[in-house]
């Protein structure tokens, strides 16, 4: 690859799967890890000026965006302070900055999945957040690609699907919101798409601006949890089938964090990039594995 891409985030879940796959294809990435005091503008700003990238990728606030989706004030004021530094010094040093961000930054209401020209409409402060930096990106330089994602999921103990592990090893009945519905991410599969949209980038084709992307198919995270069970089951990592009980959107903790309509429609991307969906359910074993954990 000719453009020198930086990689912010080395650490997470998603940045170690995106090196492995750029590994597995003679790509070098340069990264750059988070700093024992936490994320530095002065480090990064540094390291812009000394590699000179054409690339910067975010992932610095990956785990706390899209795996715990915390909406305490001040580590969403600490994201907000150091993604707009950020993004001044991406402009300053005429870097391209690649950025993640999620359906939060839409309602939920909508019935079917969401596109690209859809109203923003956040309805909870992590989203708000992810839409007021995408706006000041947007605003910034128009060297931008900020990738939208439905549900990733990772092994993270903590994480979304680790949560629904949890429940699931717990041998009581698992009470499961039946109208969540999204699309059902492996980051194997958001690392597949963010490296092919770089190694297009680095055949200067100009295809900067906003994309979703979703494993296909849309599902209720009560039929994803019932596929996942039986996943677990062939794996012999459950030894019984767990009760599912489908309960209200309004009852569940996500009611209020997280839009309860969640799908994101990836046409854009395959009409510009050629990337096509994977369907999430042939994915599930490698997700589950326990050397993946």
């Amino acid at each position: 690859m000719r453009m020198r891409v930086l990689l912010l985030g080395e650490e997470t879940r998603l940045g170690q799967a995106l090196l492995a796959q750029a590994s597995m294809e003679s790509i070098q990435l340069q990264t750059l890890g988070q700093s024992p005091g936490g994320w530095s503008n002065e480090v990064v700003d540094q390291a812009l000026a000394r590699e000179r990238p054409d690339m910067l990728v975010n992932l610095a606030f990956y785990h706390e965006q899209f795996q715990l989706g915390l909406l305490e004030q001040p580590a969403l004021d600490e994201q907000r302070r150091f993604t707009n530094k950020l993004i001044e010094s991406c402009v300053s040093h005429d870097c391209a900055l690649f950025m993640p961000s999620s359906a939060r930054v839409f309602d939920g209401l909508k019935t079917s999945a969401y596109s690209e020209k859809d109203p923003l409409a956040p309805s909870d402060p992590l989203g708000s957040l992810q839409a007021e930096l995408e706006g000041r990106l947007r605003q910034a330089s128009e060297r931008h690609v900020i990738l939208r994602f439905s549900w990733l999921l990772d092994r993270s103990g903590d994480g979304l699907l680790g949560r629904l592990l949890a429940q699931m090893q717990t041998g009581e009945p698992v009470q499961l919101a039946e109208e969540w519905r999204g699309n059902p991410t492996p980051i194997n599969d958001a690392a597949r798409v963010m490296l092919a949209i770089l190694k297009q980038l680095d055949c200067d084709a100009p295809l900067y601006g906003t994309y979703h992307y979703g494993s296909s198919e849309v599902s209720s995270w009560i039929s994803f949890a019932k596929s996942l069970a039986q996943e677990l089951l062939a794996s012999q990592q459950l030894e019984v089938d767990p009760i599912v009980q489908p309960v209200s959107f309004a009852s569940q903790q996500m009611a209020g964090r997280e839009p309860q309509n969640a799908a994101l429609a990836s046409r854009r991307l395959l009409m510009a990039f050629g990337i096509k969906p994977r369907a999430w359910r042939a994915q599930l074993s490698a997700l589950i594995d326990p050397q993946n954990a």
